[in-house]
């Protein structure tokens, strides 16, 4: 059944009981019910990276969302930058009144901050005329918003890295996904400010159960794919104009775990869409999705590669019920066709402590399972904007933002199909903050030996960690290794190291295992008061072979 057949029969429940972190989509209400957030205007919004790389110019992104239904005249759009107790920056960025009628308008602009660094508050002044009367609109025009400033952290420091690290966002969502009650930001949109953040790619994610919708009709599903189409072309477009940028596609797709729960699974580099509707509230109690996990896997192309997505995030009593969700069971990961999971979700909580869990369990079962960090962010590069209650009140807050959790891969040169190759292989971290990184000692893989396989007793390790005064100092590096088939222990441990720490250590080994690292630095002079993490991808070890092997 199509959308428009039952959504006017979906109680406005649902959109209580799912995780909604896009944008707001505020003029969608249920057929007889009330909206109090619904107004003739079009959804008008600011939005900046949470943090600046030293020495970039500040982009400010402003979305108009739906003037195709409420054309409007944007007047002026003044922006005011303050710096402690003063207002270091006053400009106005229209030159002249802009006439705007697009379903979806959005344009960066480019602020000089040159000799600014710390935090800085943004206010972003919109007037706008809608023939009937002009209003003013501090950063968005949605009813109940705080509409405060943004706040960016312009760092003195780059991003901690070693040479030939790079950055990502690697699990996010789009403008691709629009439906009843959030939109996504631009793709174009957030290279730009990925850039910023210091990042060099990002993995495009959008959910399967809204790939599949009409362009212009998010209630009716069009056998066609056009958006699927339309989101596979963009991507070759914005990688072919970028050589120090790449968007790796993707998809979110929603499918049946080992008990027959929605739970969702990432696919990155995958041009074919795979169906999954389970948990999208488009048919009224029903919520089994099309495929189970062990199905996708057998239909994936060859070069795609899956992780788990937030495996053991909470799940509510009514999430459960009405929409057939659960968590990634240990059962789920059994099998040789999952690449990773990804229990790094924008946040260190119960979800991520349990997912970190039940991925050193995998490992000490001998599967190459690999970490993968992300935000699950829907735009929301400063601050996310959703709908609280239905249809009565915008909730904010802080946290899963774009590029606030990163994967960093070794690879020499940005390419979508260098990194899908490095995620693969493992040769990756996961970090909000300091960098570690793990070489055997000669070894033909000069970047990092993280994700390799290498064969011998005895071996000569190099650890390297560097963090900055944004993160604050190491409070702890540790070195664990893993006995496949028994238990993990940890057999390197340094306290209180400042910001760059190396140290070569001697590992013998009797049997299979492998070894890992990871390191949290110091609230105490962290600039925002908070412990930030580092973790690696094993290092593998046998002694049947004496030859070195990469995985």
């Amino acid at each position: 059944m199509e959308r428009a057949g039952i959504l006017i029969q979906v109680p406005s429940i649902v959109w209580q009981l799912a995780p909604i972190f896009l944008y707001a989509e505020t003029h969608y209400r249920f057929k007889y019910f009330f909206s109090f957030l619904r107004k003739k205007e079009p959804e008008i919004l600011a939005d900046a990276p949470h943090r600046l790389e030293p020495n970039t110019t500040l982009p400010i992104l402003v979305l108009v969302k739906d003037a195709h239904l409420y054309p409007v005249a944007l007047n002026g759009i003044t922006l005011h930058i303050r710096a402690g107790n003063s207002i270091v920056h006053k400009m106005n960025l229209l030159n002249s009144t802009l006439e705007i009628n697009q379903k979806l308008w959005w344009h960066i602009f480019e602020i000089p901050v040159t000799g600014l660094t710390g935090n800085i508050e943004c206010d972003v002044l919109f007037e706008l005329n809608d023939g009937r009367q002009k209003r003013f609109y501090h950063n968005d025009n949605y009813k109940t918003s705080s509409r405060k400033n943004l706040n960016v952290s312009i760092s003195p420091t780059p991003l901690p890295r070693f040479k030939n690290l790079n950055f990502g966002e690697c699990h996010s969502h789009s403008s691709y996904t629009d439906d009843q009650v959030e939109y996504g930001s631009p793709l174009g949109a957030s290279v730009r400010l990925g850039k910023s953040l210091g990042l060099s790619f990002f993995c495009a994610t959008d959910h399967s159960y809204d790939l599949d919708d009409e362009v212009d009709n998010y209630l009716l599903n069009d056998p066609n794919l056009p958006k699927w189409k339309s989101f596979q072309k963009e991507v070759d477009e914005l990688n072919s104009a970028h050589d120090d940028f790449a968007v790796i596609r993707g998809e979110e797709v929603t499918s049946r775990n080992s008990s027959g729960q929605n739970v969702h699974l990432l696919l990155l580099g995958n041009k074919n869409f795979i169906n999954g509707k389970g948990d999208g509230a488009e048919q009224w109690l029903k919520t089994r999705s099309e495929h189970a996990l062990g199905e996708i896997f057998d239909i994936l192309e060859s070069h795609s590669i899956t992780y788990a997505a937030h495996p053991r995030e909470p799940v509510s009593i009514l999430q459960r019920l009405l929409l057939g969700r659960g968590k990634w069971q240990e059962r789920d990961f059994d099998g040789d066709k999952l690449s990773g999971i990804q229990f790094a979700n924008g946040q260190t909580s119960a979800g991520f402590n349990d997912g970190y869990r039940i991925w050193i369990k995998a490992l000490l079962q001998g599967k190459h399972l690999f970490t993968m960090a992300g935000n699950d962010a829907h735009g929301n590069f400063n601050r996310f904007r959703q709908i609280g209650i239905p249809f009565l009140k915008i909730r904010e807050m802080d946290r899963q933002l774009f590029g606030k959790m990163r994967t960093g891969v070794f690879l020499e040169s940005i390419s979508e199909n260098g990194i899908l190759q490095t995620l693969r292989s493992g040769k990756s971290i996961i970090s909000d903050g300091p960098v570690v990184n793990l070489s055997v000692e000669s070894s033909p893989f000069h970047l990092s030996s993280i994700g390799c396989s290498y064969a011998g007793t005895k071996h000569t390790i190099l650890l390297e960690v560097r963090t900055s005064t944004e993160y604050g100092t190491i409070e702890y590096v540790k070195v664990f290794k893993g006995i496949i088939g028994g238990h993990e222990t940890e057999i390197l441990c340094e306290k209180k190291l400042g910001y760059e720490w190396d140290r070569k250590f001697f590992l013998e080994i009797s049997e299979e295992c492998y070894i890992r690292a990871e390191s949290w630095t110091s609230p105490a002079d962290a600039a925002d008061r908070q412990a930030h993490f580092c973790m690696t991808n094993p290092v593998w070890f046998t002694v049947r072979d004496k030859h070195q092997r990469d995985k």
